[in-house]
């Protein structure tokens, strides 16, 4: 009786010590089973996030491109005076220390490529190799930087014959900086997906309010244009001729067809502003046909009563709105500034503007271009009758 017993209780007890054991067993099982499945989902995640960074480099590859064969193509005409043509090939000389910075971050996305492809691949090993593509980056915008100057320059003394060039690098130049800016923000996640934190990307373009215009194109589909989309698409970059040229549209609409919306092609414009972005703008949203600029006062020394004056025809009733920007949009000394700096930079002037001047003239000049895409309509223009 005493064995049986005995028996007994060794029974449990081993039945007692083999139950968590094969608990443990199972959990194990469960927790190797899974395992490779979880790197399966991280590896597809970082390749995905690879796909995004190969995309932005092809990019930022083609507006590199871009800027070296128009800037050659400036350099090698004969025709253009000495002084455009030594800018040029400054700027076909930069563009090829871009092009072979951007096949080096081709290179560096390729040792991240290879290593989403190894299941052993560590942290530290990511870590290293997204650092080397924000480190090739920030050489980039370097020069980048460092060649704004001579960009406009270049599109201010090129003349007619080649404007379609000099515009290919003004608008490339632009295009590779928002490529570069989208290439750091895709390391940075590609970062946070592996769990690593590497250096930022030193540059961060300013941030502005969104407005939109909703108009029906010709074909009757329903457009919804952001403020910035417009101004890259037509003028290369946001700026406050083009912000201006978008804000004022917008409002006119409002003021022309109240709650309803227009077709393109069915609003003109007269206006008196010099600058490129207004023109680009205006026709991008209006169509080239519906534009008309009208020269007024002194294009060097800008007034809102001459320069920011505008009028608006409704086609379809010949109805119309006149208007003029308000004072307190653009910031005190804007105007004077820019002619420093900007007019130096077109040859009005031979006195060079100081680093504070243009310090103080981009300040003033992100400043506008808040105000005018955040202000309400009513701060912004004059004649605007409330809904």
């Amino acid at each position: 009786m005493k064995t049986m017993k005995v028996k007994t209780i060794i029974t449990i007890v081993l039945a007692l010590a083999i139950i968590p054991a094969l608990t443990v067993f199972g959990t194990g099982q469960k927790t190797v089973a899974a395992a490779p499945k979880e790197t399966a989902l991280h590896g597809a995640s970082v390749k995905d996030a690879v796909r995004r960074l190969n995309k932005d480099a092809h990019q930022l590859t083609q507006a590199t491109i871009a800027i070296d064969e128009n800037a050659e193509k400036i350099s090698q005409s004969e025709s253009l005076e000495d002084e455009l043509r030594a800018m040029a090939v400054k700027m076909h000389v930069a563009s090829r220390k871009l092009g072979q910075i951007a096949k080096q971050i081709h290179k560096d996305i390729a040792k991240v490529a290879e290593l989403a492809g190894q299941r052993e691949a560590g942290k530290a090993e990511y870590k290293n190799r997204l650092d080397e593509i924000v480190a090739d980056l920030g050489k980039y915008v370097h020069i980048l930087q460092s060649k704004s100057d001579l960009v406009h320059k270049v599109v201010f003394k090129a003349p007619e014959s080649h404007k379609e060039y000099a515009d290919a690098i003004h608008n490339s130049f632009h295009k590779a900086e928002r490529i570069a800016e989208n290439l750091g923000k895709d390391t940075q996640e590609c970062a946070e997906i592996v769990g690593v934190s590497i250096a930022k990307l030193p540059v961060k373009a300013a941030v502005f309010p969104e407005q939109y215009i909703r108009m029906y194109d010709k074909q009757g589909k329903l457009l919804k244009l952001a403020a910035q989309q417009v101004a890259n698409k037509a003028h290369g970059h946001l700026c406050v001729c083009g912000a201006t040229a978008f804000r004022v549209t917008q409002i006119a609409i409002s003021q022309l067809w109240g709650k309803e919306l227009p077709t393109k092609g069915d609003l003109a414009v007269t206006y008196h502003h010099p600058g490129r972005g207004h023109k680009d703008v205006f026709e991008y949203l209006l169509g080239p046909e519906n534009v008309t600029y009208k020269k007024a006062g002194n294009p060097r020394h800008l007034t809102l009563a001459q320069h920011y004056s505008y009028a608006f025809t409704r086609k379809d009733t010949g109805a119309t709105w006149k208007t003029q920007m308000k004072e307190g949009v653009i910031p005190k000394r804007f105007f004077d500034l820019r002619y420093k700096v900007k007019g130096f930079l077109k040859g009005w002037h031979k006195t060079k503007p100081t680093k504070a001047e243009k310090v103080a003239f981009k300040i003033k000049f992100n400043k506008a271009i808040n105000n005018i895409l955040s202000m309400m309509p009513s701060e912004l223009f004059e004649g605007v009758s409330q809904p």
